[in-house]
């Protein structure tokens, strides 16, 4: 089996066994996660161009 195959089928019987609406929570919850690692990468980002410009 190739890998897009497996995680289609690994996602079928994910949905299957613990439900639509569980599946989908935790999918918006893996993609907020990846936002907010983004927005503290920012606000790292600014806090030092703010200790720079003093």
């Amino acid at each position: 089996m190739d890998p897009s195959t497996e995680w289609l089928s690994a996602t079928v019987e994910l949905v299957s066994n613990i439900g639509f609406p569980i599946f989908i929570s935790l999918y918006l919850l893996q993609r907020m996660e990846t936002k907010l690692d983004a927005v503290v990468k920012a606000l790292q980002e600014l806090s030092t161009v703010i200790k720079t410009a003093k």
